[in-house]
């Protein structure tokens, strides 16, 4: 008997799957254990494997093409085997084809109305006026060739072909589909904008006492993990430690109101191939730095080696994004939602300062960065958001604190 494959649920939110790309085709050989096709959640593509060996006899779904989960949306088995034509009835009501959406935008009753006193204003023939209205063409522009300058339906044909001839030419482009990985990106950051009030607020950063602390501890954290200690595990120790001094940026809000942590899951963002992807480290907080790391280091890497799983992306409490290998000096991150907060990290750059020595005011060249941080206005106002981040320069400034 033919075995089910069925659109798997990869997550607690998950719905409906949507296939990437199938791994196999209809007749090919399957062993259990095997990769048969990739589903789209939460940014990224996740491979499934079979848990049945035989030939795929049947795919009811095609690349792009989305099921409820739980759906059969296969069928595994001994070739030649017989097994359903299509997929049952709901299932396939609710499956939905890229190629099959169509957005309808609905016209103003007022709108109609209007259209249609102007349109019985002319004289025109029935087939005319039918013509009209399926080519969207408006008759009072319109010159008629009919006895008394009637409008004939030749006479909208040949207006919509000049007014086609002069409109401006269409410019020729790759078109790419918005699906997959850059899909779930602009879902996801279109509705944290349009849910959001962000606000951001920059400061700037010297390195100096950063820049020597990290000369001194790069051997010993390599030899304790194997990994070289960057500004960026720095940067994040010291936001850890200042989210247990600010709870309020360590938090997540909701419709029914904003939820605090009392431990820090720490999001990174990782630019991959096709996007951009969020692992998150857990209890980021409790982690001196060569824990962290080691860390930071473990799910950058998955991240990159598309290996992360949907549960190492969930439950952040607050995110880091930086560009610190870049020519961006600032920038405005977008809050991940359900987030409240999120530090962008821009690249170093050299400034001419100042100094007080023994001898006297001294011009001396530091490396410098800024911290962007955007914030929820929901949830926290200007004041609080300004502390904090004045806490995370004051920490990195004075890096030593952060061993203590």
């Amino acid at each position: 008997m033919a075995n089910e494959v069925l659109m798997p649920k990869l997550s607690s939110t998950m719905d409906v799957g949507t296939i990437t790309t199938w791994l196999k085709n209809e007749g090919d050989s399957v062993e259990i254990g095997e990769a048969i096709f990739e589903v789209m959640t939460d940014k990224i593509a996740i491979e499934v494997e079979a848990y049945d060996e035989g030939t795929l006899l049947k795919k009811y779904i095609g690349d792009g093409d989305s099921a409820p989960v739980n759906s059969v949306i296969a069928y595994i088995g001994e070739a030649g085997e017989d097994v359903p034509a299509e997929m049952s009835g709901e299932a396939k009501e609710a499956a939905v084809s890229e190629k099959d959406v169509e957005v309808v935008e609905e016209t103003p009753k007022e709108t109609v109305a209007a259209e249609a006193i102007k349109t019985n204003k002319v004289r025109a023939t029935p087939a005319a006026r039918r013509t009209a209205r399926e080519k969207g063409v408006d008759l009072q522009n319109v010159q008629g060739s009919g006895p008394k300058g009637r409008i004939q339906a030749l006479d909208v044909k040949e207006y919509q072909e000049s007014a086609a001839k002069a409109a401006p030419k269409t410019i020729e482009g790759e078109m790419i589909s918005w699906n997959g990985m850059r899909k779930a990106i602009a879902d996801k950051m279109s509705q944290s904008k349009q849910t959001i009030p962000h606000v951001t607020m920059t400061a700037e950063v010297d390195l100096t006492k950063v820049i020597e602390l990290r000369k001194q501890l790069l051997p010993m954290v390599e030899d304790r993990t194997n990994e070289r200690l960057s500004f960026l595990e720095i940067i994040a120790k010291a936001t850890t430690t200042a989210l247990k001094a600010h709870p309020e940026f360590n938090a997540n809000a909701y419709e029914e109101g904003i939820k605090r942590f009392e431990h820090v899951n720490l999001g990174v963002a990782v630019a991959v191939a096709d996007g951009l992807v969020v692992p998150v480290v857990e209890n980021a907080d409790q982690k001196g730095l060569s824990d962290l790391t080691a860390a930071v280091k473990a799910v950058t890497k998955k991240a990159r080696d598309g290996q992360l799983l949907p549960a190492e992306m969930s439950g952040g409490t607050f995110t880091i994004s930086s560009l610190g290998r870049s020519k961006v000096l600032t920038f405005n991150p977008i809050i991940n939602m359900p987030e409240v907060a999120i530090l962008g990290v821009g690249g170093s750059y050299e400034k001419l300062v100042v100094k007080e020595t023994q001898e006297g005011p001294q011009v001396a060249t530091i490396q410098a960065l800024n911290l962007c941080l955007s914030f929820d206005h929901r949830v926290a106002d200007g004041a609080p958001a300004a502390a904090f981040l004045s806490m995370i320069v004051e920490l990195l400034e004075n890096p030593m604190s952060l061993l203590l």
